[in-house]
């Protein structure tokens, strides 16, 4: 399609300006079961995203198809749209940032891999899942591969596309004990070669997390020290970072509204987002066409800012920070590990919990106190390691008390697929309801 013709065409409906988001995505996606291929889709979407000004009120509209008719359709539904909104927030389409630090992260080796390949590799996990412990009774393994294109036009001549490709592989097992009870873990792995996958490795933890469940019960209730995993405090982490986006302080709901430039959280944390780092995350521009960048979001535990969009951020009189992103989120977090190992941070704790798993965030969290309520699993922390299983029970306590009693990071950081490389990290007490 040459997109030239949607501008033309904002011409004939008269609107001022015209702005494209632009879409495109393959998946690659089968999954096994019993070693055999259960499933197997390939799958291509697109999607186009617009807004345009008509008479000086902002008109949205979209398409997932593309074809002679829809510069009419995305134009006659702008200026349609435009003429029944009414807000006096500030309107415009973004002309551009002076500089875009641009960068590939597209894999060509990932993209020209046969698909045998990969599924050779699936299969091969799937096997030594089931083969490394004979209480594994059930293996079930899924890969997915994801293409996306994003292009930003827009009526003052801005021109953005980038490319990227990312894989992930997902291997989950269900183990029956002597006893009968029955127990399921999972592991997951995200890359853009498929020479990252370790799958000895990535089958051992599988199993290990499976395996390590059965003779699982609650603890005594009461306060514990506590280690959160690096895929827990990436949730929590989540939640917390909420509060940074300028739209929840502008309406008064962020808990961290007149907080800027204040200790928020424990000295020992500092959290980066970095956009432009080379991963699979990497993204030089919003999806508004501002130019993304580095920056320090809390530094030792001081809070250096808020995150902006183009709306909030002139109702602010501010700049954007780069972060519109479908509203305000942020994208390649990263919290600044410690300088010890995971083992060494259990050895330090000595007596408590090791929590590896919380269910319930979205319902067990309260945005407006930060209170949570949350069932949990993981271990007992005895004499400095890793000790009998935890299940059947809840932790609960105060996002911000969690985030104050910090008391030391491990230096095992680990990208999840939320985007956030996280370590462990030693938390003073928790409150833990079992028995």
């Amino acid at each position: 399609m040459n997109y030239k013709k949607f501008f033309d065409k904002a011409k004939d409906y008269d609107l001022d300006s015209l702005e494209l988001h632009i879409h495109k995505t393959t998946k690659l996606s089968f999954s096994l079961f019993k070693n055999e291929i259960d499933s197997y889709s390939i799958a291509d979407s697109y999607q186009i995203a617009a807004k345009g000004i008509y008479k000086g009120t902002m008109g949205y509209a979209n398409s997932e198809k593309l074809d002679k008719t829809t510069p009419d359709f995305i134009c006659s539904k702008i200026r349609e749209n435009a003429m029944v909104i009414t807000s006096d927030d500030k309107r415009f389409i973004y002309e551009g940032s002076p500089k875009y630090k641009k960068g590939n992260v597209y894999s060509k080796k990932l993209a020209e891999a046969e698909t045998n390949s990969k599924i050779a590799l699936a299969k091969e996990l799937d096997r030594k899942v089931k083969e490394l412990d004979p209480r594994i009774t059930e293996v079930e393994t899924q890969y997915e591969e994801v293409v996306e294109e994003l292009t930003l036009l827009n009526s003052y001549g801005l021109k953005l596309s980038q490319k990227s490709n990312y894989a992930y592989i997902f291997s989950s097992a269900v183990a029956n004990d002597e006893a009968g009870n029955t127990k399921n873990g999972y592991a997951i792995k995200l890359f853009n070669d498929l020479d990252e996958v370790n799958v000895d490795e990535l089958a051992k933890e599988v199993v290990r997390k499976t395996i390590s469940q059965f003779g699982s019960a609650p603890c005594k209730s009461g306060k514990y020290k506590c280690i959160f995993d690096s895929k827990t405090f990436s949730s929590f982490l989540s939640f917390f970072l909420d509060n940074l986006s300028s739209e929840e302080v502008q309406k008064g709901t962020s808990l961290l509204k007149d907080k800027l430039n204040q200790q928020v959280t424990s000295t020992k944390l500092t959290i980066t987002e970095e956009p432009l780092k080379k991963n699979v995350f990497f993204r030089y521009f919003d999806d508004e066409g501002v130019a993304t960048y580095n920056k320090t979001l809390i530094k030792k535990g001081i809070l250096q800012t808020y995150t902006y969009n183009l709306k909030t951020a002139a109702k602010d009189n501010v700049a954007s920070t780069g972060n519109g992103y479908r509203g305000i989120s942020l994208n390649n977090v990263c919290v600044k590990g410690g300088k010890i190992t995971e083992a060494q941070l259990i050895e330090k704790v000595g007596n408590g919990v090791y929590i590896n798993n919380v269910q319930g965030l979205h319902s067990g969290m309260n945005p407006q106190s930060g209170n949570f309520s949350l069932q949990a699993q993981g271990f007992m922390i005895r004499d400095g390691k890793l000790a009998e299983p935890l299940s059947l029970i809840t932790v609960a306590g105060n996002l911000f008390d969690i985030f104050m009693n910090i008391k030391e990071l491990a230096s095992n950081n680990e990208l999840q697929t939320n985007s956030y490389d996280v370590p462990s990290v030693f938390i003073k007490a928790i409150q833990v309801s079992g028995k």
